[in-house]
């Protein structure tokens, strides 16, 4: 086995590769150790012919820049829990707020119900299919022309039993094409829970991700 010398570390051998890792990271310098040479070099000054003033000045500058540096490294490393904590913080007071979020489920508490859906364009002509909570079909309702974007339209549920309810959608154009609907779910949220990174808005009941949030506002007086 060939046995070679590269900068000085003998290579080839035994153990060489750790004593090799070990030589780079001892070639680091740290606060400490920067200390520890710069008391040295001062201790050890030939007094006749002393460091110049400059160059203490350079040194010490140094010094002060790699201990900004330590700090400002120490504060980064706790900087992303402090904005998850705030983050979580902001995300409680939404409780009492109006939120839409994807989804397709609907409660009914009372004679009116809202049910809202998301155009990719205008649309001429559509139905609404309401099921039951066993999945049986409760009501058809028929939507005329809306616009592209958020849409709501209000359900007469008097008729119905209080609950949860789901619903599917199918509109067409002008021209009788059908158009993409994406189902959204309404209501105020009632709490908030955090699960590892994410966090949840209960809705309805229903636990929803932050990220299926569409929009949060105040709820109409």
């Amino acid at each position: 086995m060939a046995t070679t010398i590269t900068n000085n570390v003998l290579t080839g051998l035994p153990g060489s590769t750790t004593s090799a890792a070990k030589t780079a990271r001892s070639n680091t310098l740290g606060q400490d150790e920067f200390m520890t040479m710069l008391l040295a070099q001062l201790k050890n000054q030939d007094p006749l012919n002393p460091m110049e003033g400059k160059d203490f000045a350079v040194q010490l500058a140094q010094f002060s820049s790699l201990q900004q540096l330590t700090n400002l490294n120490t504060t980064m490393g706790s900087l992303p829990q402090y904005l998850k904590s705030f983050t979580n913080a902001q995300m409680v007071g939404m409780i009492g707020q109006e939120a839409v979020a994807e989804g397709n489920m609907i409660n009914v508490s009372g004679s009116n119900t809202n049910i809202s859906f998301n155009l990719e364009k205008d649309v001429q002509s559509g139905t609404v299919k309401i099921f039951d909570e066993k999945g049986m079909l409760a009501d058809t309702l028929q939507i005329g022309s809306c616009k592209a974007g958020i849409n709501t339209i209000t359900w007469n549920s008097g008729n119905f039993k209080q609950g949860n309810y789901t619903y599917e959608i199918s509109a067409t154009d002008g021209s009788a094409r059908t158009v993409a609907v994406s189902k959204l779910l309404s209501g105020t949220v009632t709490g908030i829970s955090f699960q590892g990174d994410d966090a949840y808005l209960t809705i309805n009941g229903q636990e929803i991700a932050f990220s299926n949030i569409i929009s949060v506002k105040k709820p109409a007086n």
